[in-house]
């Protein structure tokens, strides 16, 4: 333990360094990214646990992330010279990335390419950006359950947009995404490709709010082994953002039907039959709050409320709905101290599985952290956590990953070291 203590306090002083920024004439070099990374014990000195339950997309994350994420970003600018236009510039993204569950650390790389997508920014007039490539692009989610709840980009294979254009007093993003979905079912490899098409206008209501309206349309193509026809589906929805002087609050509503409807947070691929889908039926309505709330120097928190139903859209019971509530106050020592606290509750009523119940999760932490801020990174956390779960869960909560020891209770804890940086 202390030699990993010493590890991730070595990562926590170099993290600021590694931003990198060269600046020569009209060119820059930016270089970015992320880093997390936990080692937790648990009963009989085994695996940290992952506390979440099944029907949940999603948990909460302080003490609650038995993994290694890794994010290496290089961003390239070249500054255009335009009598009419000094902002307008053309930008270069590549990414790489890599994520590990706690136990396979011995196999981890950073060799996925997450992004690689050039843009042409302020070219053509002082608005528009235009885009192509694979991008992680204008991604929605609540921080404190890493719970991504609009994310149509990230995982794709590829995509194309125009970004601030302006229309009828407002500005609107227009984007076009193919995705391949390369799967295998009984030692068989598919693939299977869709294209999605995801339209956003934003209007200013106030000087500190706005509104976003969003639509979606996604057709999945056959897949003739399968016997998997054509399939579309389309979604739409909105949200209201509101900041101020202390806090910022997001409020959204998302209905989603067929192929629109996407594996997960962060796979953007349609929803398939084997997995227990019928597409031509299939509806998803979720509806979700995040309030942050920031005193300095002296505390922080974040607050989130959550429904999501799923239809599955077969015959009898094929509904499956999660509620969500959890908070995160941090109280500040001093610049580089404080104590963080997390408190979650989920409830899962499946009736596709015909199981029910919750899961209560809470989390006091010690944060060594660059400075005050609920954001401020790189931060050394040292955690305690606890969960307990109800009895339709059993086996299904705290078994995973490796040899995490909570198959056969309803209850479990976890004591651990997390170091969590982007720069």
């Amino acid at each position: 333990m202390a030699k990993l203590i010493t590890f991730l306090t070595l990562i926590l002083l170099s993290c600021q360094a590694l931003a990198v920024d060269i600046v020569t004439g009209q060119h820059s070099l930016q270089f970015h990214g992320y880093f997390r990374s936990s080692l937790g014990l648990s009963e009989a000195a085994e695996n940290q646990p992952l506390f979440q339950l099944p029907g949940a997309r999603s948990k909460y994350r302080l003490g609650n992330e038995p993994e290694t994420n890794m994010e290496l970003q290089f961003d390239y600018r070249h500054e255009l010279k335009q009598p009419d236009n000094s902002n307008a510039n053309i930008m270069s993204v590549i990414m790489l990335d890599g994520f590990k569950r706690q136990g396979e650390s011995n196999d981890f790389e950073v060799g996925h390419l997450s992004q690689a997508y050039i843009s042409f920014n302020k070219l053509f007039n002082n608005d528009v950006d235009i885009w192509f490539g694979r991008r992680y692009y204008q991604r929605k989610s609540i921080h404190i359950m890493n719970h991504f709840w609009l994310n149509p980009g990230q995982n794709s294979h590829a995509g194309f947009g125009f970004e601030h254009m302006p229309l009828a007093s407002g500005r609107l993003d227009l984007a076009l995404f193919r995705n391949e979905d390369d799967f295998t079912l009984v030692d068989v490899q598919y693939l299977i490709n869709s294209t999605v098409v995801d339209a956003r206008w934003q209007l200013a209501v106030a000087e500190n709010a706005s509104i976003t309206l969003w639509l979606q349309q996604a057709q999945r193509n056959a897949e003739a082994t399968l016997n998997y026809d054509v399939k579309s589906g389309y979604s739409a929805g909105g949200w209201y953002d509101h900041k101020s002087s202390n806090a910022t609050n997001t409020t959204a509503l998302l209905y989603m039907t067929g192929a629109a409807i996407t594996q997960s947070g962060t796979s953007p691929w349609a929803i398939r039959e084997d997995q227990g889908w019928v597409l031509d039926e299939a509806k998803v309505i979720e509806i979700s709050n995040v309030l942050s709330y920031e005193i300095l120097p002296h505390y922080s928190l974040q607050w989130s409320l959550l429904y999501r139903e799923d239809d599955r859209g077969s015959a009898g019971n094929s509904l499956i709905k999660w509620s969500s509530t959890g908070i995160r106050p941090v109280f500040y020592l001093s610049k580089h101290t404080s104590v963080a606290l997390e408190a979650g509750v989920d409830y899962v009523d499946d009736e596709v599985n015909n199981r029910s119940g919750r899961l209560n999760k809470f989390t006091a932490a010690l944060q060594i952290a660059a400075d005050r801020g609920f954001k401020s990174r790189p931060v050394l956390r040292f955690f305690v956590t606890q969960a307990d779960w109800s009895d339709d869960f059993i086996g299904l909560v705290g078994h995973e990953p490796g040899n995490a020891p909570y198959a056969d209770v309803t209850s479990g804890w976890v004591i651990g070291a997390q170091v969590e940086a982007w720069w």
